[in-house]
């Protein structure tokens, strides 16, 4: 690892204590550096505002959990471990989901829903030898996407139950069947 890349993690590790304790629109750059322990000026030879600093931790952390496994494990499986992920960080990510600023994570986030939806559509039209038709295949894509993403927002906003992957899986099985 680069020591860039230790300073980042450092810095965006100090801002996710910040959130546990005060509100995102609360926290100052200052606050986060105080807490890292770093003198200020180092956040502006990484990050422009704490707004970037956000895009950041969301690239890094959704990269290491969808798209570094896209090739190593399969779609379902890829699906429980970003449930899981969730569910150790329900804290952090319920305060990213209420930011309704200019860096919208929920957005963000179906933008990887996708991905992972991809993904399992694939999987299991190779699986089954099956080809759906490009419009329903799309459709199906988005619309399950979109239902995954509101699901996690549900469950780490609020006292919503974890989502439960069989059941996510039978409802994307069935749907591909009607295709």
């Amino acid at each position: 690892m680069t020591a860039s890349l230790i300073t980042k993690k450092r810095i965006a590790k100090a801002f996710k204590k910040e959130l546990d304790s005060k509100p995102f629109e609360k926290i100052s750059v200052v606050d986060i550096m105080d807490r890292a322990g770093i003198r200020r000026q180092t956040f502006y030879n990484h990050f422009v505002d704490k707004y970037e600093l956000l895009d950041w931790i969301f690239e890094t952390e959704l990269q290491e959990q969808v798209t570094n496994n896209l090739n190593y494990i399969t779609g379902f499986q890829l699906l429980d471990e970003l449930l899981f992920y969730f569910s150790n960080n329900k804290s952090f990510y319920a305060q990213l989901f209420a930011i309704k600023d200019q860096n919208d994570f929920y957005t963000y986030f179906g933008d990887y829903c996708l991905v992972l939806l991809e993904k399992i559509i694939s999987e299991q039209e190779t699986k089954a030898k099956m080809s759906l038709d490009a419009n329903y295949r799309s459709f199906l894509k988005n619309y399950h996407s979109r239902a995954l993403a509101n699901m996690i927002r549900a469950f780490v906003t609020s006292e919503t139950i974890k989502p439960e992957t069989n059941l996510i899986k039978k409802t994307i099985l069935a749907s591909m069947k009607g295709g």
